[in-house]
């Protein structure tokens, strides 16, 4: 994804703070199912149109529940990142082992707006796209090799965070 992708996809998301209906409306949805049907999936479909539907879905769906993108985190950093200094990881290594263990959409999208929600919607917005991203890539089989797909770099992220907070 370059910059003016990334710039189109953080105006869109703006936009969505600003549209309480449409923000309202995404937030219900359950599934990406749900999600592809509205106007503001079809909006952010514009600037993402090589996406498959699911992605775009999935990202239109979880974004609603994104309050603020301040944190420069990876999404897996963001996962094992405690809000306190001797707090606790947000996202239990249970938790985010079924966040890997997603085999479709709908198992993806239920797991990242379980996330998102862990994290009280404070995450980088681009880093979660590029996330949604190399799952929609991992869902269609692009990565054979092991150190090379998102479930490695989520896991990398994630461990080389949370082990500083091991207990």
């Amino acid at each position: 994804m370059n910059t003016q992708s990334e710039e189109a996809i953080s105006n869109w998301w703006n936009r969505l703070q600003d549209n309480s209906g449409g923000k309202a409306r995404l937030k219900r949805c359950q599934t990406p199912e749900e999600a592809a049907l509205l106007p503001e999936t079809f909006s952010l479909g514009k600037l993402l149109p090589w996406l498959p539907i699911e992605a775009r879905a999935t990202i239109a769906g979880v974004s609603a529940h994104i309050k603020k993108s301040s944190s420069k985190k990876k999404f897996g950093e963001a996962l094992a990142t405690p809000k306190e200094k001797n707090g606790r990881v947000p996202l239990s290594e249970s938790r985010f082992r079924q966040l890997l263990s997603a085999r479709d959409w709908q198992e993806v999208y239920r797991s990242l707006r379980r996330a998102v929600t862990i994290l009280d919607g404070d995450i980088n917005l681009i880093q979660f796209v590029k996330t949604v991203l190399l799952w929609s890539e991992e869902l269609q089989g692009k990565y054979r090799e092991p150190g090379k797909g998102l479930k490695f770099k989520l896991s990398q992220d994630y461990y080389t965070i949370a082990m500083k907070y091991e207990k």
